[in-house]
């Protein structure tokens, strides 16, 4: 099972994200845990693309979601300029608040709740993919 949109490196997206996980929460029988943390992982790399992404006019955010078995495949490309952020390095969230350097949490969190990542650069677009494995109550 496979379901595709397109965003635009607009913030007021985040609620046309949002609304198409909600369809998939009924629709491939997944928990409300499990769409929270979809929702996360893509609030992240949306916002991340719209914030960081260095576009100067409107730029197209694709995101493809597919089911199979016990894991779901999620795919983020934009036309922006290059960023892997495979090679971000982790944050230390082991330092108090006030000794942490700014950035870098939000992709903490998107490693946290995705099982594997890969990134690479085709035909001028960012293509990140990353895995989920699905719990359970959710096969």
């Amino acid at each position: 099972m496979k379901i595709s949109f397109q965003l635009t490196n607009k913030d007021s997206e985040l609620t046309k994200l949002h609304a198409n996980l909600v369809k998939l929460e009924k629709r491939w029988s997944l928990s409300v845990k499990t769409v929270r943390e979809l929702n996360l992982v893509l609030d992240e790399l949306v916002t991340n693309i719209v914030e960081h992404g260095g576009c100067e006019n409107i730029c197209t955010i694709g995101i493809e979601l597919m089911k199979e078995d016990t894991v779901i495949t999620l795919t983020v490309t934009d036309n922006g300029p290059s960023f892997d952020p495979t090679i971000t390095p982790a944050p230390d969230i082991s330092l108090p608040l006030e000794e942490r350097s700014c950035g870098g949490l939000g992709l903490h969190l998107v490693r946290k709740f995705s099982d594997g990542c890969s990134y690479k650069r085709e035909n001028n677009q960012n293509v990140l993919t990353l895995i989920k494995k699905l719990p359970t109550e959710c096969r």
